[in-house]
C-alpha cells in the first residue's frame, strides 16, 4: 500500500493520488469521513444536459409497454 501526506493549498487540505491508480484527471468525488477516521472517495455520476448525453450510445428501437 503506498503512503501519501496532506498539504495545504491555499484554502484547502490536499491528497496526492499517485497516477499508477489509473484515476482519470477531473474525475469529481463524492467524499465522506467514517467513524474510524478513514476518508471514502465515491465516484459522482454525471447528470445528462441534453437529450443526447441521455441517449448517448443507444441504438434500439423504443417500444411502449402495453399496459400504460
Amino acid at each position: 500500500m503506498d503512503t501519501t501526506k496532506t498539504r495545504i493549498k491555499g484554502n484547502t487540505v490536499v491528497v496526492t493520488i499517485a497516477k499508477s491508480l489509473g484515476v482519470e484527471p477531473g474525475t469529481e468525488y463524492r467524499f465522506s469521513k467514517e467513524s474510524d477516521g478513514s476518508l471514502k472517495l465515491t465516484p459522482t455520476k454525471k447528470v445528462p444536459e441534453t437529450m443526447a448525453e441521455l441517449f448517448k450510445g443507444w441504438h434500439s428501437k423504443y417500444e411502449t409497454p402495453t399496459d400504460l
